[in-house]
């Protein structure tokens, strides 16, 4: 049954310098029950096209069609039609609690009392995988991880009782493993609740795991379209057919010249906790004058507690770390807006970073301009303020904000995670260069395995807070040692439907972060031992060491002579998994 039918939809925008069409003729229709994909390239008209189906198109923009029906009736959002956005944070208010946000869509829709919603409400986190839903209620969305925070903007669409949820590249900020679980809950609502999904996404491993049927965007059009069998393994444009042979690769940093083993900073037994139980455990680990170095882990495994204890925003609860810099390290955060004052013009706020350092205030606006134009940012952006810049003007001007105090090591905590592909992939290449030119040492946190396979040369793997694989990073990627290394990198959607579908079912429920044999709070055994295939006895037991072999570090029995079984004279040690 066809829930949505879209016939020749067209959006032009209005603009001072003149009109512009975004979408040209888009026709589509969505069974009810199905997961319907539409993707393409960055700037292709993706968002466009789906604002204008749910009615929330920009002032200046003109939206016409031919036909435009939910169910023989016009789309209305929060009634029959829901929608879920990239970035939860924005989506939730901060100063309202998740079980009155929820509650208050369900009172909006049913007409029910406040009592009847707060039972839905907790029926719904319930079936979106929250665990202990009623304590979750009572909790703001800053207490919750980023992977909790898409399950409520999941269960709050759900609360509308929608024929139809638009998702809006919904797992693009999150890392791969909870990604998998997003996606998998995507596939478990549609299949339990029989409303039809509109995928929107850049990312065809994403489209290939969940939909059934795909269309395919270029320049406003679809060009494109048919089953997710014919689009990924018969393509006839040749648009479709560069789209499906880019997905999926990595591309690895090449380096002309080797990064001196002169140590810039180092960690020993480095722990910071909070009374959750997460954060970071007895770390050593070192960064090198030049390099950049890239942290991978699941969230809440306790990259970003790591990035404000070294740049001196938390202090640990024990261990030691020498800094070798002659200035405190700079972050660069993933949210540039809330980064950058909103009071403030990007000069200023550039000025006001080093005015203690540079009194001079012609030399200040000197260097601040200098900076920007480092950073690839027209001169006319420094008499902006934050809200005037695109998502990525504003990471540039935060990149700046950080480069203007001339640090030696510069800490990016998820930094491009939320922006678009094209968009990051341009941060990325400026990144790279000015880490060169600037000979930075750089601190690249990330859940994008193909952003640090393109930025870093040696990566380590963070699992709820201990250091368990460190090394080159293409050998990492390539040839994983440790189990949740393997995880990490199996959980990438890979651009193939077949392949997708053979995957291994994902548990909806987010984990405990109590970890295995933690009594009193004594930590006792491998914190990956509940999950891991290869687990022995010991790894419940007592706690592995971190073996070294050359380049690589990995801390898992399955390279320990004395648990694993010893070997021959001149072994060359290679994945045990």
């Amino acid at each position: 049954m066809k829930v949505l039918d879209v016939q020749n939809l067209n959006v032009q925008y209005h603009t001072e310098k003149g009109n512009f069409d975004a979408v040209s003729a888009l026709s589509l229709s969505i069974e009810e029950g199905k997961i319907t994909g539409l993707v393409g390239r960055s700037g292709c008209g993706k968002s466009t096209a789906v604002r204008a189906i749910m009615g929330i198109s920009a002032e200046n923009a003109e939206v016409e069609y031919e036909n435009l029906s939910l169910d023989g009736e016009i789309p209305v959002p929060g009634h029959n039609i829901a929608m879920i956005f990239q970035d939860s944070q924005n989506c939730l208010n901060p100063s309202v609690k998740i079980g009155k946000q929820i509650a208050e869509t369900v009172k909006n829709r049913r007409k029910c009392t406040r009592k009847e919603a707060d039972k839905r409400a907790l029926e719904l986190l319930d079936l979106v995988g929250i665990r202990n839903p009623a304590l979750r209620m009572k909790q703001y969305p800053f207490e919750l991880s980023g992977g909790m925070r898409q399950r409520v903007v999941i269960a709050i669409a759900l609360a509308c009782d929608p024929r139809l949820i638009v998702a809006d590249e919904p797992t693009t900020a999150l890392d791969g493993a909870v990604q998998a679980q997003i996606l998998g809950l995507l596939r478990k609502v549609v299949r339990e609740t029989k409303t039809a999904l509109l995928l929107v996404s850049h990312d065809l491993g994403v489209i290939a795991s969940l939909c059934s049927r795909v269309y395919v965007m270029e320049k406003g059009q679809v060009v494109e379209s048919g089953t997710a069998e014919e689009i990924f393994y018969s393509p006839e444009q040749e648009y479709t057919k560069q789209l499906i042979k880019n997905a999926g690769k990595m591309h690895f940093r090449t380096e002309k010249e080797k990064v001196k083993k002169e140590i810039l900073l180092r960690t020993e037994h480095l722990t910071k906790e909070y009374h959750t139980k997460e954060g970071v455990r007895d770390l050593s680990f070192e960064l090198y004058k030049g390099e950049t170095f890239a942290l991978v882990g699941e969230s809440g495994s306790g990259k970003t507690t790591l990035a404000r204890v070294l740049s001196g925003i938390l202090k640990s609860d024990s261990g030691m770390i020498d800094d070798r810099s002659k200035n405190r390290a700079q972050m660069v955060f993933q949210d540039p807006y809330g980064a950058l004052n909103p009071c403030l013009t990007v000069g200023q706020a550039l000025e006001e970073a080093i005015r203690k350092t540079v009194p001079d205030p012609w030399l200040r606006r000197q260097k601040a301009e200098d900076i920007l134009r480092l950073s690839g940012l027209r001169e006319t952006v420094r008499n902006r303020y934050p809200r005037e810049l695109s998502g990525g003007e504003r990471q540039r001007a935060g990149i700046a904000r950080a480069l203007v105090c001339d640090p030696e090591l510069l800490i990016c905590d998820e930094a491009f995670s939320s922006l678009d592909a094209s968009t990051r992939d341009g941060l990325l290449e400026l990144f790279g260069t000015l880490q060169r030119e600037q000979a930075l040492t750089c601190l690249f946190i990330s859940h994008d395995m193909k952003a640090v396979a393109r930025i870093s040369g040696r990566m380590g793997v963070l699992f709820r807070g201990e250091l368990v694989e460190t090394g080159r990073t293409r050998s990492v990627c390539t040839d994983p040692w440790h189990p949740y290394t393997k995880q990490l990198l199996l959980s990438m959607p890979a651009p193939d439907p077949l392949r997708a579908g053979r995957k291994k079912g994902i548990l909806f429920r987010e984990k405990s972060t109590e970890l295995p044999g933690r009594e009193g709070g004594a930590h006792r055994g491998c914190p990956f031992a509940e999950n891991c295939p290869y687990a022995m006895d010991c790894c419940r037991e007592e706690t592995p060491d971190s073996y070294v072999f050359g380049e690589r570090t990995v801390k898992c029995f399955l390279y320990s002579e004395e648990h694993s079984g010893r070997r021959a004279e001149g072994y060359k040690m290679t994945s045990q998994i």
